[in-house]
């Protein structure tokens, strides 16, 4: 719908949390979808006049704030969008205070320097300490990431304290000798255990050939490796007893096998679009980490925040041709292709791991992937996100699949808090109910719930 539509409230309300009044301010809210109407509500209930733009054109933003406004806030999912609508506002007024949500970091920084008062946030960096608590331990409601490091947060008698973030990193040989010996995808096993079986059988044929034969380790080495590339026997094995012919015969065989394998697995991965390593920080984690399913936005910004906190992640995308896959590649997340059916989260080591994180964009498709989990491994723990409030109702309700995060509510709290020129910095959920968290460490209670519920 094209134009505008005015969401008038009487100026003088207070929160019914006991929250600063909004008295006479008023907030344009620009952008179509759940989280633009979530945010316009949210503003509306703290006691300000909402101008609801959903696609406007410049005649609707001019005459928006030629009647005198406090401030805007472009709230869409597409950064491209955004941006038009801001530059739209900044066309009519310089000296309006802005808020945008921009995903993308480098676009994010450069609005933010070359326009003054202007303010940059995205659903994802609101949402994602919120989804990020439950995963690493049941007990956090949400994790703080400061100048010393994040920390968990744990709800107390209606409050907030921190606690330090439980690590179970293995030791770095440990870690490394997991990798390589439960490699994840079948090319990566071929190529590890040919490599691996080619050096056992030139040891072998070595170790033979120096106590058989008689010969120099460098001799017995320099004809054993000759026998494994099939480039010439070693000369004196036809002069040797006849069962070490036999023997010889064999290993003969067994490296054909081992060479095969390694040049299968040696092809694929060449040819092949590779997210995930064999050791290092885009190998699969097999141990206390945490399945992210979803590479979008919010996914992503989980999946660097886990890993900030010390988590091994492993993030499951449907589509490979999401810009976000790249992203994570360069980043060095590992990436897994695929629907994440029970086939899929059985081979991502999910008994051990802490938690499954359902988090697409489509809340069906999070439900299908948090009954995929509980099937798995009934008492795996999912923290499941959902846009749509009946949804997260009904899931809660009903299905009890794990905790849920109505994360266009969340994100909504915080955003009108910053439309209205509070000084919240994020927002903390308690039960059902979000609270904006302020600087100071101070907890006030946002008007929309989180729905937020426990499958057990």
């Amino acid at each position: 719908m094209t134009g505008r539509e005015q969401l008038c409230v009487a100026a003088g309300s207070t929160d019914q949390a006991g929250g600063e009044r909004s008295d006479g301010r008023t907030v344009v809210v620009i952008g179509d979808g759940d989280l633009s109407d979530e945010t316009a509500w949210a503003v509306e209930a703290s006691g300000a006049r909402v101008s609801r733009l959903r696609e406007p054109n410049e005649g609707d933003v001019q005459e928006a704030l030629d009647g005198g406004v406090d401030s805007v806030a472009v709230v869409a999912r597409a950064d491209a969008i955004v941006l038009r609508m801001a530059l739209m506002v900044r066309a009519v007024s310089d000296e309006v205070p802005l808020l945008l949500t921009i995903f993308d970091a480098t676009m994010a920084e450069e609005v933010a320097r070359e326009w003054p008062n202007t303010h940059v946030t995205s659903l994802a960096d609101i949402v994602a300490p919120s989804l990020a608590g439950p995963c690493i331990d049941g007990s956090f409601t949400g994790v703080s990431v400061e100048e010393g490091g994040p920390v968990g947060l744990v709800e107390s008698d209606g409050d907030v304290r921190e606690q330090p973030i439980p690590s179970r990193k293995p030791h770095r040989t440990q870690a490394l000798a997991r990798d390589l010996l439960t490699p994840y995808d079948n090319t990566a096993g071929l190529l590890l255990f040919g490599a691996l079986g080619l050096l056992a059988v030139l040891a072998v044929e070595t170790v033979t050939a120096v106590f058989v034969l008689d010969q120099p380790v460098v001799d017995a080495t320099y004809g054993s490796a000759k026998t494994l590339v099939t480039v010439d026997p070693n000369p004196d094995v036809a002069s040797g007893p006849g069962w070490y012919k036999l023997f010889t015969s064999a290993t003969m065989l067994v490296a054909l096998v081992f060479a095969a394998g390694f040049t299968a697995g040696l092809v694929n991965r060449v040819i092949d679009r590779r997210l995930t390593g064999l050791f290092g920080r885009r190998a699969v984690p097999r141990r206390d980490h945490v399945v992210v399913v979803g590479l979008g936005e919010v996914g992503l910004r989980l999946c660097l925040l886990l890993r900030a906190c010390g988590i091994p992640v492993v993030a499951v995308e449907q589509e490979g041709e999401r810009e976000n896959v790249g992203r994570a590649k360069e980043l060095g997340l590992p990436v897994v292709l695929g629907r994440a059916d029970q086939s899929l989260l059985c081979r991502l080591s999910l008994p051990k791991a802490r938690a499954v994180a359902a988090v697409t964009a489509n809340d069906l498709e999070n439900i299908s992937v948090a009954m995929s989990a509980r099937a798995v491994h009934d008492q795996m723990h999912v923290v499941l996100r959902v846009g749509d409030g009946e949804v997260a109702n009904e899931t809660r309700s009903l299905l009890g699949l794990g905790l849920v995060r109505d994360v266009h509510r969340i994100a909504a709290a915080l955003l009108a808090a910053m439309a209205l020129g509070r000084e919240a910095e994020s927002v903390v959920c308690l039960g059902d109910d979000a609270h904006l968290r302020f600087p100071d460490g101070r907890l006030e209670r946002a008007q929309l719930d989180t729905l937020e519920g426990s499958g057990g």
